[in-house]
């Protein structure tokens, strides 16, 4: 089985998403974290069904793209993935805003 490893500073940023949408609608900011956090599943069981992230073009270095949102992860081994960040799609990707 493949172990997904989300780094403190993603799980933050994606509680920074929930807290955002909060005042909005209390439900729908809930249930966009849990479908957030759902995605490791289609990440674990198929690491390669992501696209290769066009700016960097490291097969190893993958996305799920979701509503307004890239969830950008490493291929580290056959066991072994890493969520590097959720992303805004908005927003230009930088090494920055990835490797933070």
């Amino acid at each position: 089985m493949v172990k997904i490893k989300w780094a403190k500073q993603e799980i933050e940023d994606v509680y920074s998403i929930r807290e955002y949408y909060l005042p909005l609608s209390p439900k729908f900011a809930d249930k966009l974290i849990d479908q957030i956090f759902s995605k490791e599943t289609l990440i674990s069981t198929f690491p390669e069904s992501g696209r290769i992230v066009p700016e960097l073009g490291n097969k190893s270095i993958r996305e799920v793209l979701f509503k307004q949102f890239r969830i950008i992860y490493l291929i580290v081994d056959l066991s072994n993935i890493c969520i590097i960040t959720v992303h805004i799609s908005s927003k230009p990707l930088t090494n920055i805003s990835i490797f933070e």
